[in-house]
């Protein structure tokens, strides 16, 4: 490739697999265009949704044409101050947690975790389930001692670049000057669409102790009992190069179901027993070991890298969606003091 060619190809547009303006269809509350600029609209969507979706300066101008149909929020009145607990984030938490409109069934414990490494300040998020609220702050469970997991990212490693064991509260593991310590800093972020309302909440990771560890570790069943002990929570089961995808790839049949492959071609009756190797029989054969040594054992106990963590909140904000994206914001700020005895600044911040 000569310079020019390397020039024009750096200035080239990346192809878009999803262009959003126009993609979505109107919500009930909105008016109902009229059937000529509707078939417009319907025609821009269209084209946008297909495999070459770069916009052109036909489609550019069709879409510029038209209102981008973006979701409007409309479930919920106007949120003001005297809706929402005065003093206390976290009532206020377990009052929309509790609203009847969010079924168990819509799971709306689900949350994001998201951490991040020190010195790099590289962030990673994953979900979790929250498993207990107190005056102290929320509370979620998992693997934390694995150099590749969150557990090194907010506790620091150790020598041996594993946590070995969940810290105390108020202890700090033993880590190296090369590796630098835990960032203890951890924000979670609930999102609950089906009442148009998002918490999220920033603040420090604490080790529980492992007293309120094991009294949950009870709870679970045996099967994720076994599973605690034999995971090694992000550690690489199986990888391959670049080189190496092409030759492992499943079948073109299988991967037309991905819609990966032009063609109509049916998955193969035998596709469990024709796949490649790819790390999961070493996952299972962790997990027939951690059988074995259990056998016969009623109560398996706690392992020593599990257990969990309360985020003791610094800021929670409370998120309601408004139309026009003029949404309600309201964020309590610690100021002073913990627990129950804590005092909050609220604001109100704009969409």
């Amino acid at each position: 490739m000569d310079q020019n060619e390397h020039q024009a190809d750096a200035h080239r547009r990346p192809k878009k697999l999803i262009f959003a303006p126009g993609d979505i269809a109107p919500t009930s509350t909105e008016p109902t265009p009229e059937p000529k600029a509707q078939a417009a609209i319907d025609q821009t969507a269209e084209a946008l949704r297909t495999s070459t979706s770069t916009p052109n300066s036909i489609t550019e101008t069709e879409v510029l044409s038209n209102a981008a149909r973006a979701h409007q929020f409309g479930a919920n009145p106007p949120l003001t101050v005297s809706q929402i607990h005065g003093t206390n984030p976290l009532h206020q938490f377990n009052t929309w947690f509790h609203d009847p409109r969010l079924p168990a069934s819509s799971a709306p414990e689900t949350c994001t975790l998201s951490t991040a490494s020190l010195p790099s300040g590289r962030v990673s998020a994953r979900v979790v389930y929250l498993k207990e609220l107190d005056e102290r702050g929320w509370v979620v469970y998992s693997n934390w001692g694995s150099r590749e997991g969150k557990g090194g990212q907010v506790f620091g490693l150790c020598e041996s670049d594993t946590l070995g064991a969940m810290p105390e509260p108020d202890s700090e593991p033993a880590v190296t000057s090369e590796i630098g310590s835990g960032n203890k800093w951890g924000a979670l972020t609930f999102s609950w669409a089906t009442v148009e309302r998002q918490v999220r909440i920033e603040g420090l990771l604490e080790p529980l102790s492992r007293e309120e560890s094991e009294m949950y570790w009870r709870t679970r069943e045996r099967g994720s009992r076994i599973g605690g002990w034999a995971s090694w929570q992000s550690k690489v089961l199986w990888s391959a190069e670049p080189a190496q995808l092409e030759a492992n790839q499943r079948r073109k049949s299988v991967a037309k179901l991905q819609g990966a492959f032009d063609g109509d071609s049916l998955v193969p009756a035998d596709i469990d027993l024709t796949d490649v190797e790819d790390g999961r029989a070493l996952l299972e054969s962790k997990v027939k070991e951690m059988e074995e040594k259990f056998a016969g054992v009623e109560d398996i106990p706690l392992p020593p890298f599990w257990g969990g963590v309360r985020l003791v909140p610094e800021s929670v904000e409370f998120w309601q969606g408004r139309r026009s994206r003029l949404h309600d914001r309201f964020r309590y700020v610690r100021v002073e003091g913990e627990g129950e005895g804590a005092k909050w600044r609220l604001q109100r911040l704009s969409p």
